[in-house]
């Protein structure tokens, strides 16, 4: 509740008069468009999709083959066609390498599912932080006419004052001078409010510009209790899902190296028929057998040996990369949960300031006006509302910037 106090006493809603007219676009919108506009997003589907096909066919090596032969046969003795007909079926029972291959393929397919959700929530994030630049830039324009006005209304008090012979001609010259300044940063909000455009215009996979209008709150949502062990968020950081799927991956690869050293198991079974006629029905035959092959020295005596060390080796350093991705992961979460938690803190305290900076420049324009406060005392009161009124907006764009970050540590993808 705290992160949207801002909304009661700092800013409208985005979508406020100050912004410029065109296409309205919220949040989901955004999200709808880029999921089908961003080409890195649709090759790490397309990759997943290849994945997915090779540990289909990594099965192979298990399913049973059949074979048919039809022959025929004449010899000088007998001078009569001999048909042969014949069906075999052939299965492996047992191997250790073709085990590892099946296992290797789904390490990959894992691989390619993390690195599909890394790239969506790498995708969310910059979406997510260009829309709240663009709904930024709209309050911003907002607060800078708001801004503008007060300096406009202060000058033509202190005009009429000196006009008046009660003020001097140096504070009437500065009181006009901070109204200019303030004209002038409106149109630089309005720029800033394009350049924003442009940008959200280029997340959304477009060339030409459109004036798109965010709608939606400035504000961000509470930040969650913190979590009594960040160690149960990991499951959902796409680094250490990647992480784990090398790991999978080696496994396998070790899994291969070793499968030398196991015998391969196959049964095969065939039947043959023979006869004078194309499809013949006599003379019955049959065959089955089991086969039991072992590889002694495969590539020579040491290979296995090596390869073996080699990609057990290599399976040690994957697990401590696992290892150092967890701690890495761990440190991130614990961060951007702090960082989160104190930008919403910031927020409130922020809108407390600027709630009083308010009751102080109305109290202030009174006793001015009256003639009870000094132009140097009122000056210093009204640019105190006006730092606030910009400190309070940046905190709540830090705080929308922390809940971004918060959720790019959580791994959040796009849509969600």
């Amino acid at each position: 509740m705290r992160a949207r106090l801002a909304l009661l006493v700092l800013l409208p809603l985005a979508s406020g008069a100050g912004a410029a007219e065109g296409r309205t676009l919220t949040w989901e919108d955004s999200v709808a468009e880029a999921a089908l506009a961003n080409p890195g997003l649709a090759s790490s589907r397309l990759s997943v999709d290849a994945s997915r096909a090779l540990y289909y066919s990594s099965f192979n090596g298990f399913l049973p083959s059949l074979s048919l032969s039809n022959s025929v046969a004449e010899s000088n003795v007998a001078r009569k066609p001999a048909w042969s007909a014949s069906a075999s079926a052939s299965v492996t029972l047992f191997s250790a390498g073709e085990a590892a291959s099946i296992r290797s393929a789904s390490a990959a397919l894992d691989s390619a599912e993390a690195s599909l959700r890394a790239s969506s929530a790498v995708l969310r994030a910059a979406l997510r932080q260009t829309f709240s630049a663009l709904l930024f830039a709209q309050v911003s324009l907002d607060t800078s006419r708001r801004i503008a006005a007060i300096r406009r209304h202060d000058a033509e008090l202190v005009t009429l004052r000196y006009e008046a012979g009660r003020e001097s001609k140096g504070n009437m010259l500065r009181a006009k001078a901070q109204a200019m300044q303030a004209d002038y940063a409106v149109v630089f909000a309005e720029r800033g409010l394009r350049t924003a455009q442009r940008d959200m215009a280029r997340q959304l996979g477009r060339e030409g510009f459109e004036a798109f209008v965010a709608t939606g709150a400035f504000a961000s949502a509470p930040p969650p209790a913190r979590p009594d062990d960040f160690r149960s968020l990991l499951p959902l950081r796409t680094d250490v899902a990647l992480s784990e799927a090398a790991l999978r991956s080696s496994k396998a690869s070790l899994d291969r190296a070793k499968s030398v050293l196991w015998p391969s198991l196959s049964a095969n079974y065939s039947r043959t028929r023979t006869g004078p006629t194309e499809f013949p029905s006599a003379r019955t035959g049959w065959s089955a057998g089991a086969s039991l092959s072992y590889a002694l020295f495969g590539g020579g005596p040491t290979a296995a040996y090596l390869e073996t060390k080699a990609s057990r080796l290599g399976y040690e350093r994957v697990q401590s990369d696992l290892s150092a991705a967890r701690q890495a992961a761990l440190s991130d979460l614990e961060s951007a949960w702090a960082d989160y938690a104190g930008a919403s803190d910031q927020v409130a305290v922020q809108s407390a300031l600027l709630e009083a900076a308010r009751q102080r420049n109305d109290e202030a324009d009174i006793r001015y006006g009256s003639g009870l406060l000094s132009f140097d005392n009122w000056e210093v009161i009204v640019s105190d509302r006006v730092s606030t009124e910009r400190n309070a907006l940046s905190a709540s764009r830090a705080a929308m910037d922390a809940e971004t970050a918060w959720h790019r540590a959580l791994g959040r993808a796009l849509g969600e």
